[in-house]
């Protein structure tokens, strides 16, 4: 497999030619910060060891001598570099370089002979470096004007650069697109727009030249609200990686001492970067865990991956961070070689590793050994990596982050449409009757709940006219991860592979699906006025075209009516993935979009709620593998049985000699730091039981292990999963475990059990 060359900038010379061009005889076309963009990138390119020539206002002869001698200085294998500063223009779809002598060129008919042409330039500096990179930057965004003989309009603006033909080894950088150009009001300050963001990036350590100037693009897109675009006609070799500041770096090796001053870059964090990162470290503070980003190129086996990059945050002073130290854990931890690992920098700020792994393999031995890390990384490792102050990680093209973060940075809050779903404020019954295209599926309020709304795109409503309205549900630790990196398709195959949606947000926000979290006390007052419990989902859009299948409920709820207005067997939507792997909710083309985060928080459990009931008679409660199932008696019974009461369950009383237990050990239903019992404690609170070698141990015979006494009996009105005792089933595996499976007695084998003794089971806790 074809891999990427790179190419050691430092061994090559580097040289580069600066002409700047603003103080023309027509007093119209002066430019004022040409010098300043020319002064300030020699200097920074001496900085990373560029020979430097530069040259301000000049004539066309000027400039032309200028050229042919740069030219003469350039060898085959050498790193060009060309900028240009002033006005440009077009004729006759050739470019033109405006010198300051521009007197005599009144008309457009004029620039043929007294400007410089572009593609004669890029001719003659190829000529002589045909093996290599030379890069052509030419700023002129501000429209130069013309002289028009006409009396209604004495002045004309020249047509602005134009797209041209792509040649090898060259990239050519046009600060405006094709045909475009500024409003003709210089900007203020010290540099134009386009060279003040060029200056901040080109001296960037060990990054490609096409990554740092789509930064610069980037940059320059979101600085002019979205109206001033670059071009870049890229002919470079795509097997080689072009660096203007490459810095060779050393492999980490077992017995190589690393030091942190070593790679601490000085280089800021890019703006995206930074708000991504604090969001990431805002997750690891809730959720006590990494957010792990594994973008969807290592999952797609249609695509090569060239490199692969490791970025590893630690919430730690990178000043007092030993880097010898981390390295050498970490790489225990997720069981990679030091050998495999390449730092290349530190970031300022908390310590942020930017690192190359598997740099040595092939394209798919990269994939297979990243695809293999993944299966390491379960709750228990991520645990671990908290306990090494790690906050995020990710594994993948680092191109692919940079995107993550670039969407993550336009992601914006839109409060113009926040709101709250309750009598007094935003409050309906029934479909709503607004006239909206929802695609002709019925919008039901979501009372109790709140929107915070995400502003997705201009002329939301044209855009998305006939889209529904759903909802998806999600654990509290993966919901920033989803709105961070994209949502990866749902693993179950109820009714297929794709993303689980629902129309019903009281379907939604079933614990299995919208996990409930207690805050604690620190947390109750730093996020929300009130409340204790929190539970959100998600409000997305769907296009009709894309619900692959309307579905049943898969809770186990039954006959038992859900929401009163959308039937069981339609309530759960099957949405297309578009064969993706990650599908990113941000992106206004997938074809699912999130449009806002529902949230509701309670004082109580919000199981306790009347349009929560349904719950008791879903998975929660009547799955046949609970510890003790809650039976819903019939009215014949409840009379028949007991006094009064429809809830009833048991439990068997026993005596063991403590001889006969084998092991006391913690719970295993997954409630954490909850408190069970405040008499017994979580890591002792399960015993096992010497079965005495017996594939069935009699509960009446006194001579067993374990004898049984009597049978407990609890009868209630209401669900016990609402008393008081029982509010820590909802920590437990019973609302927040993606299968709700327990090991345990139901009502159905009880009688068997107490009649026949009790079989022996096999299990691994």
């Amino acid at each position: 497999m074809a891999t990427a060359k790179v190419v050691d900038s430092s061994s090559c010379r580097k040289l580069a030619l600066i002409i700047s061009n603003g103080n023309y005889r027509k007093e119209s076309n002066k430019l004022s910060q040409s010098i300043n963009n020319a002064n300030d990138l020699r200097d920074s390119l001496k900085k990373i060891n560029f020979d430097v020539k530069t040259a301000n206002n000049l004539t066309k002869k000027e400039m032309t001598s200028q050229i042919i001698d740069f030219s003469e200085l350039i060898k085959n294998g050498d790193l060009v570099l060309f900028y240009f500063c002033g006005h440009g223009c077009q004729l006759n779809g050739k470019n033109y370089l405006i010198p300051v002598d521009d007197a005599t060129i009144q008309t457009d008919r004029d620039v043929e002979d007294f400007a410089v042409n572009v593609e004669r330039t890029i001719t003659r500096l190829l000529g002589r470096n045909s093996s290599y990179a030379t890069i052509f930057i030419l700023d002129c965004c501000v429209p130069y004007t013309l002289v028009n003989p006409s009396r209604s309009t004495p002045i004309v603006e020249a047509k602005s650069l134009c797209e041209i033909q792509s040649r090898p080894g060259a990239l050519i950088q046009f600060a405006c697109a094709s045909s475009q150009a500024s409003n003709g009001v210089q900007p203020t300050g010290r540099n134009c727009l386009f060279s003040k963001h060029l200056l901040r990036n080109i001296i960037r350590e060990n990054t490609h030249i096409t990554t740092v100037l789509q930064d610069v693009a980037d940059h320059v897109y979101r600085e002019s609200n979205r109206t001033n675009k670059t071009l870049c006609i890229n002919g470079l070799n795509l097997k080689e990686q072009i660096y203007l500041n490459k810095l060779i770096v050393p492999v980490v090796e077992k017995d190589t001492s690393l030091h942190t001053k070593d790679f601490l870059s000085q280089q800021p964090l890019r703006s995206e970067e930074k708000i991504y990162y604090e969001e990431c470290k805002e997750y690891y503070h809730l959720t006590g865990q990494p957010l792990i980003s594994i973008p969807e190129e290592v999952f797609d086996n249609s695509t090569e991956l060239t490199t692969s990059s490791m970025k590893i945050c630690i919430d730690e002073d990178c000043n007092q961070f030993n880097l010898q130290a981390f390295i050498t854990e970490f790489c225990g931890k997720i069981k990679l070689s030091p050998k495999d690992i390449q730092i290349k920098q530190i970031q300022v700020g908390s310590s942020i590793i930017e690192a190359v792994i598997f740099n040595k393999f092939e394209s798919s031995d990269k994939k297979l050994s990243i695809k293999m890390m993944c299966k390491l990384f379960t709750d228990k490792l991520r645990e671990e990596l908290a306990k090494l102050k790690v906050f995020f990680m990710f594994m993948g093209p680092i191109k692919t982050l940079f995107k993550q973060q670039k969407y993550r940075a336009e992601i914006k809050l839109n409060p113009q449409y926040n709101r709250i779903y309750k009598p007094g404020h935003c409050f309906w019954q029934g479909p709503i009757n607004d006239g909206i295209d929802r695609g002709n599926s019925p919008y039901y309020c979501p009372v109790g709940w709140k929107r915070y709304s995400f502003y997705v795109t201009d002329r939301f409503s044209e855009r998305f006219k006939g889209w529904c309205i759903c909802y998806h549900g999600t654990k509290f630790t993966y919901g920033l991860s989803i709105l961070l990196n994209g949502l990866k398709p749902a693993d179950r195959n109820e009714h297929g592979a794709g993303i689980y949606v629902s129309p019903s947000i009281t379907y939604t926000c079933h614990p299995r699906y919208a996990e409930v979290k207690l805050l604690d006390s620190s947390n109750q007052s730093k996020f929300f006025k009130s409340g204790k419990y929190v539970q959100f989902v998600l409000e997305c859009r769907v296009h009709p075209n894309n619900i692959r299948k309307k579905a049943s409920e898969t809770l186990g709820a039954r006959n038992t009516i859900i929401d009163c207005n959308i039937n069981n067997e339609v309530i759960e939507w099957l949405i297309n993935s578009q064969n993706k792997s990650v599908v990113d909710f941000n992106d206004p083309d997938s074809s699912i979009v999130c449009t806002g985060l529902m949230i509701r928080v309670t004082n109580d459990h919000p199981g306790l709620l009347p349009d929560s009931q349904w719950w008791h008679n879903s998975h929660i409660c009547n799955n046949r593998r609970g510890y003790a199932e809650v039976k819903l008696l019939d009215s014949s019974s409840q009379s028949k049985f007991f006094k009064s009461g429809k809830y009833v369950q048991f439990a068997l009383e026993c005596r063991v000699h403590p001889n006969n237990i084998r092991k006391k050990a913690s719970e295993t239903l997954g409630a954490r730091n909850t408190t069970i019992d405040c008499n017994i404690n979580n890591e002792v609170i399960e015993w096992l039981i010497n079965s005495q070698n017996k594939s069935v141990v009699d509960f009446n015979d006194p001579d067993c292990s374990i004898v049984c006494t009597g049978l407990m009996i609890r009868v209630t009105n209401d669900h016990p999963g609402l008393l008081p005792d029982s509010q820590w089933w909802h920590n437990s595996h019973i609302c927040n475990n993606k299968d709700c499976c327990l090991l345990g007695i139901d009502l159905d084998t009880l009688q068997r059990r107490l009649y026949n003794g009790y079989k022996c089971e096999i299990i691994d806790d």
